[in-house]
């Protein structure tokens, strides 16, 4: 027999409209959103290592000054390895941006065809998809290398380049000015006169090795040339690498603070819910006390009264993951692919997923309203007959004396309401937290590479494979320069720093505090903020190629926002490095200088600033829309939901002040501007409140960044979450206002003892 309560479902349902369609809106987008984000992360998660395995990615690099001679190749291929010829040519396409160019490659990083085909022929080339988007170009186009026209006949991935990073101390991928590309051999040859690095990759023989197991590996191969006359230029294990190993360390790093954010959401909802069900409760106590003294059961009626938010919250989940998994999954996907380089993907179902965007909100919902209503349903049945159903009736009476009659009245409404009023006020906080994750990310930005141009104190920084005499008509300050690395236990990597020894009258550094003592070092403020560190600290500091280490204590903080840096005297420098005391190995310029290419190892000008901005805006920037459309549409929701219920709740009270002689605008001042100051005083906290945690989120976020950023919050945009919350609640108000002027005469006489 069919049970005769669920009969009023539907006109329940039918009766809140708006209230329940609300609901589903914003459970629909945010299971949507995450479903949608979760399955692509995970698909290309998986594609990441399938394509990896597949196309043989290699487990580490060197590159020497010349070619390995066979004797040489053997003694590294006895250490379990298999060694392959990894050479690329680098060549200018303008001023600012390079394409490094290798040969088709057969056994190792083999590469992936994106679109179109690999060349086949001379002057035809493949370019990395991602470079080729950033800078327009297509197949059939040409690009100008090395003077030439050379034709493009194919975009690719290549499991070495997931990430299109120049330098590996880099802080930031940069796919607008670097890309890789794919040539035959024959063009090959031709780059090749022109410049070339012997990069050699290798590949173990033995798949699960730890990180420590392949850098001792690599380490050996460093000896073995050292013992054969070879000069090493770089030497690095794929996980040291952060073209391979930054995809894989980031990628899923966004995952649990989406979850945590999806959530929040929940539970907000699920407050919402029990408010909506306490308010069910009262409006229906002498019937709910009817049918408990009729013989139902209070289980039977928590049954039915979770019935409906179950009900809503399992075709939210429905069609949010239809939508999660068919709509949304072409905007992730661009949003992933518009920063890394990976083949085509093919979005998978995901298990966890559909456990973290069904399940969960299904026990969420379930649980606290089985517990809310478990709790409201305890009382007696005569109780609900009497409508008495707060359940510890004996409150303390607040005697409130000052004010007019009409401020006092509002402070009744909002402490007799204040559940639904803190869950507003929670609601407003957190779609406001949305709000200003949306649109922070571009002034911080902004601002960061504003600090950090300021920061770079020469137009030009040379680092040297040699020392180099410059002509005489040249002026220049002579640095030594080495990157050492040190530990950063939150995100279990380890930071590259640069080194600087300066001369003590350096022209360039005259603000620097530079230590007399070799054991101690000034370090940038960046890095100081990054590891905690303050004056009189002691940080240990390694060299990857010898694996020796150096432990300095902090002599001062200099206020330098470009990077990770310490700062020595050139002597004493020297004197670590177990140099002659006049060796350098760098300059300083605000000039550029004639120095043959062959020479230099590599060169920072202020221009490579702006191109991590560049980067930085194109990655966060298609964020910004999505993060802002969702906390309107909170905003929207929460602030009508709860408004109404208010109202609600107090129609017959206001019933009574209509057949008093109060106008619907007096009634608006007393019920509608009490919650106007709690959405008032809501949103003036949450700006503040927003910018505090999102500091904190974001230093989470940002841990695996090899750089320091500080949230940076402007003015405007405590003024812009003022306005738009404002904004938001005058039409939430104008719709309510409605509400006010429909609530009839007769309902005071309703239901009256």
């Amino acid at each position: 027999m069919r049970n005769p309560l669920n009969r009023s479902l539907w006109r329940e349902f039918k009766q809140n409209l708006a209230r329940y369609l609300a609901i589903m809106v914003v459970m629909v987008l945010m299971i949507s959103v995450v479903s949608g984000f979760l399955s692509v992360v995970y698909s290309s998660k998986d594609l990441l290592y399938k394509n990896q395995d597949e196309c043989n990615v290699e487990n580490g690099q060197f590159a020497v000054t010349q070619t390995l001679n066979k004797d040489t190749k053997d003694k590294i291929e006895d250490l379990n390895l298999s060694l392959y010829e990894n050479f690329y040519s680098e060549q200018d396409v303008n001023d600012d941006t390079m394409v490094r160019v290798y040969k088709t490659r057969k056994d190792v990083d083999i590469q992936s065809i994106y679109e179109g085909r690999l060349p086949n022929k001379e002057n035809e080339i493949a370019l990395d998809r991602l470079f080729a988007e950033k800078n327009n170009y297509k197949i059939g186009d040409t690009i100008k290398l090395n003077k030439k026209d050379i034709k493009i006949v194919g975009t690719i991935a290549v499991p070495d380049y997931t990430s299109l990073i120049e330098k590996n101390s880099d802080l930031m991928m940069d796919a607008i000015h670097f890309g890789v590309a794919i040539v035959n051999q024959d063009t090959f040859d031709n780059f090749k006169k022109d410049n070339v690095t012997y990069n050699y990759s290798y590949v173990l023989d033995e798949k699960d090795v730890t990180d420590k197991q392949n850098y001792d590996k690599l380490n050996d191969i460093r000896g073995i040339c050292t013992e054969n006359g070879y000069m090493l230029t770089n030497m690095m294990t794929a996980e040291m690498n952060q073209c391979i190993s930054f995809l894989p360390n980031d990628m899923g790093g966004d995952i649990p603070m989406i979850e945590t954010l999806f959530y929040i959401i929940l539970v907000i909802l699920a407050f919402i819910f029990v408010v909506i069900s306490e308010t069910i409760i009262e409006d229906q106590s002498t019937v709910i006390g009817t049918l408990l003294a009729s013989g139902y059961t209070k289980n039977e009626l928590t049954r039915h009264y979770m019935a409906l938010p179950i009900i809503i919250t399992f075709l939210s989940a429905v069609i949010g993951n239809i939508a999660g998994y068919t709509l949304l999954p072409t905007y992730f996907t661009n949003l992933y692919y518009g920063s890394y380089c990976l083949p085509p993907l093919e979005v998978k179902f995901i298990p966890s997923a559909f456990i973290s965007t069904t399940i969960v909100p299904l026990i969420f919902m379930i649980v606290i309203n089985y517990l809310m209503l478990s709790r409201k349903l305890k009382m007696a049945p005569i109780r609900f007959l009497r409508r008495d159903t707060h359940k510890n009736k004996v409150r303390k009476h607040i005697n409130l004396k000052h004010g007019s009659f009409f401020r006092r009245f509002q402070i009744r409404v909002i402490l007799q309401n204040k559940g639904s009023y803190f869950t507003l006020f929670v609601g407003i906080i957190f779609a406001s937290f949305i709000f200003v994750f949306g649109l922070i990310m571009q002034p911080t930005i902004d601002k960061y590479m504003e600090i950090t141009k300021d920061s770079v104190k020469t137009e030009y920084q040379y680092v040297l494979k040699a020392p180099v005499e410059l002509k005489k008509s040249q002026r220049a300050e002579k640095l030594t320069f080495t990157s050492l690395e040190t530990y950063y236990e939150p995100a279990n990597m380890n930071l590259d720093i640069s080194f600087y020894g300066l001369e003590n009258d350096s022209k360039y550094y005259g603000d620097v505090s530079l230590p007399k003592d070799k054991d101690e070092v000034t370090i940038s403020y960046d890095f100081a903020q990054k590891m905690g560190l303050k004056k009189g600290d002691t940080v240990t500091f390694t060299n990857t190629y010898t694996e020796k280490d150096y432990k300095f204590k902090v002599y001062d903080i200099y206020d330098y926002r470009a990077g990770f840096s310490a700062y020595l005297t050139r002597e004493n420098l020297n004197k670590i490095l177990k140099e002659d005391e006049n060796y350098y190995n760098g300059y300083l310029s605000n000039k550029k200088l004639d120095i043959d290419e062959e020479y230099i190892q590599s060169k920072i000008t202020k221009n490579d600033v702006a191109k991590i901005g560049e980067q930085m805006t194109e990655s966060f920037g298609q964020m910004i829309p999505i993060m802002t459309s969702v906390s309107i549409i909170i905003y929207l929701v929460v602030m009508y939901i709860l408004t109404k219920l208010v109202i609600d709740r107090n129609s017959g009270n206001m019933s009574f002040l209509k057949v008093m002689g109060y106008d619907d605008k007096e009634i608006k001042k007393l019920y509608l501007n009490a919650t106007t100051i709690v959405v008032l005083v809501s949103l003036i906290v949450s700006a503040p409140l927003s910018y505090f945690t999102m500091d904190k989120l974001m230093k989470f976020a940002f841990m695996r960044f090899a750089g320091y950023i500080e949230i940076y919050m402007p003015y405007y945009l405590y003024a812009l979450v003022l306005v738009l919350g404002l904004l938001v609640y005058s039409i939430v108000s104008f719709i309510i206002n409605k509400t006010i002027q429909r609530i009839d005469l007769g309902e005071a006489l309703k239901d009256t003892e």
